[in-house]
């Protein structure tokens, strides 16, 4: 997203969590994703709303026209706030008021006490598409939404946060050109964002002991200033150390980057 987008998204944010903070943050959040939902399958509607040379006002109208009816007050300013901006690109705008939503959804599970519990069973979702093919495949196909919502539903229900599955839902329905492990996984983002955490993807060549993954949670955390959530994947090919990336930046420490790396000065 570039430094433009970035702004208005920051913008939008702030207004969604003054919205979160005075009414019900799991209404907001399905309400958000629902319009999100209109706005993913609709490319002419999501264009028009974008657009930076229409009024703000023509284009908010144009959203009460179209969701007064069906859409709480608090979501109709969230959207209003999003129309109301400028965007880099069409789709920055709807990945606005995803986030909006998704950070409503994770403030409705922080309410109860448990985001933590819902950010554990999105990323170990997430981790079961990559590994189950035929899972993955039937998600990300095109088949029909209740036949998606049905599947969620049989594997999640009763054993996931209502607000889990809310979540698996919204990225098996609307991915917006993403897999569905990808976009998951941007959903852990935000939700680990809410408590002002960091996600740390870890890869390992060997499972780390319930020590040694503290040890590495307070060093890295100490590292960057801030709390970090640990998603630790075990890869044999890294042959030893450990491999960090939180966010868009990467640190390596293993015995294969370290050889790769020896090659790559041999070759030059």
């Amino acid at each position: 997203m570039l430094q433009s987008s970035r702004l208005s998204l920051q913008a939008v944010l702030e207004i969604a969590n003054s919205e979160i903070s005075g009414a019900d943050p799991r209404q907001i959040g399905e309400e958000t994703l629902a319009v999100v939902g209109v706005l993913a399958e609709n490319v002419a509607l999501r264009k028009t709303l974008a657009d930076s040379s229409e009024s703000a006002e023509k284009k908010q109208h144009l959203l009460r026209a179209l969701f007064s009816t069906r859409t709480a007050d608090a979501v109709l300013r969230i959207a209003d706030a999003a129309v109301g901006q400028r965007w880099a690109r069409t789709q920055d705008l709807v990945t606005s008021l995803e986030v909006a939503g998704v950070t409503a959804i994770a403030a409705a599970a922080q309410a109860t006490g448990q985001l933590g519990e819902v950010e554990e069973e999105i990323f170990r979702f997430a981790r079961l598409l990559e590994s189950n093919h035929d899972l993955s495949r039937a998600l990300d196909s095109q088949a029909q939404d209740e036949s998606k919502r049905a599947l969620v539903n049989d594997l999640l229900s009763g054993k996931a946060q209502p607000e889990t599955i809310t979540l698996v839902e919204q990225a098996s329905l609307h991915p917006r050109g993403l897999r569905v492990a990808t976009a998951l996984d941007q959903y852990s983002d935000i939700l680990a964002a809410r408590q002002q955490r960091s996600v740390a993807d870890v890869t390992v060549a060997k499972p780390l002991s319930e020590s040694q993954t503290d040890r590495l949670q307070a060093a890295l955390s100490a590292s960057y200033g801030r709390e970090l959530v640990l998603n630790v994947q075990v890869d044999p090919e890294v042959l030893g150390g450990v491999r960090v990336q939180v966010g868009d930046e990467m640190m390596n420490s293993t015995v294969a980057d370290r050889l790769a790396d020896v090659q790559r000065k041999l070759a030059g």
